[in-house]
């Protein structure tokens, strides 16, 4: 069996998980998606699927196949997780005995700092990560709405070092049900770094001010706020030695909080709902980071510590 016509499941139900799903049933390869708890079971099985919606226009039904942890009957060889980052070891270890020593476990999610912890679990795994800018949102629990198109790249784990060119080639196309297209790139650490990067200087923001993204760049005050972060974590990257993954970040991230200007950031989501934020994996990853090396970074820190409250 190749690895494109492997027996792939996807754990995290959210927006993401769900689109890969649901391009995968459709295209004729269907990837059970693991589901949280009984409770999330019986009310998808109540609705009978996962409602989809293209930006198109247009809802279809989706009898999705879908279990929980219990339910699995047969090992996993091939994992996508879409959990986001503080939810993530919880989940995999609910699943933990069922994930073969060798599996390959791609992380497609917000946040940097999983990997690590799931190669001490795994220490035989091959793991990678991935990175989109797909738009996808929930409209309800089992209602998803694909809003715009995007780009996916993923790569091996700097810890994973024994895939040859032609199984990341076959793990793209597993990952890629039309119209989805997963790029393979070798350097995804530089992705996903920009990406951290673009996110603590936004979402510890629309927190702090309780603001969607726009609002941040009619804020003097939340502008200078982000020139400053951006200077520490350019700073830290000079540091690195990844100046070069870093260029023109400010402009970049004043371009986000515009093209999302009417979005409220998960992060600040999760702060009004009461539930635990990804804050440890973006701004509290840079911060790990950062003392490592004997860097302090003033305000990205004073921006972690609010969450403590």
């Amino acid at each position: 069996m190749t690895k494109s016509d492997a027996n792939w499941h996807i754990l995290g139900a959210g927006a993401i998980g769900s689109l890969w799903a649901s391009y995968a049933y459709k295209a004729g390869r269907a990837m059970p998606l693991i589901l949280k708890d009984n409770e999330s079971l019986k009310q998808y099985q109540t609705q009978g699927g996962l409602l989809f919606e293209s930006a198109a226009g247009g809802a279809e039904m989706l009898p999705l196949p879908v279990c929980i942890a219990a339910q699995l009957n047969q090992s996993i060889s091939h994992l996508l997780v879409c959990t986001k980052a503080q939810h993530t070891e919880a989940a995999i270890t609910a699943i933990a005995d069922k994930i073969e020593d060798d599996a390959y476990i791609v992380l497609l999610q917000n946040g940097l700092g999983v990997a690590e912890k799931l190669r001490q679990q795994f220490p035989k795994a091959r793991l990678l990560q991935a990175s989109t800018t797909e738009g996808a949102f929930r409209k309800d629990r089992f209602h998803i709405v694909h809003a715009g198109r995007g780009e996916t790249f993923f790569g091996p784990h700097r810890s994973t070092q024994d895939l040859s060119p032609d199984e990341i080639t076959q793990l793209a196309s597993a990952l890629s049900p039309a119209p989805l297209q997963v790029t393979a790139t070798e350097n995804i650490e530089k992705i996903l770094w920009r990406k951290l990067a673009v996110n603590c200087a936004i979402n510890p923001l629309t927190v702090k001010y309780r603001c969607r993204n726009g609002e941040l760049l009619d804020n003097p005050a939340a502008l200078q706020e982000m020139a400053t972060l951006v200077d520490e974590i350019v700073l830290l990257s000079k540091a690195l030695g990844r100046e070069s993954w870093v260029e023109k970040l400010l402009e970049q991230v004043h371009q986000v909080a515009a093209n999302t200007a009417l979005n409220r950031s998960s992060m600040l989501q999760d702060i009004e709902a009461g539930r635990d934020t990804e804050i440890s994996f973006i701004t509290g990853y840079l911060l790990k980071k950062a003392s490592s090396i004997g860097i302090e970074l003033t305000v990205n820190e004073s921006l972690f510590h609010q969450f403590d409250k």
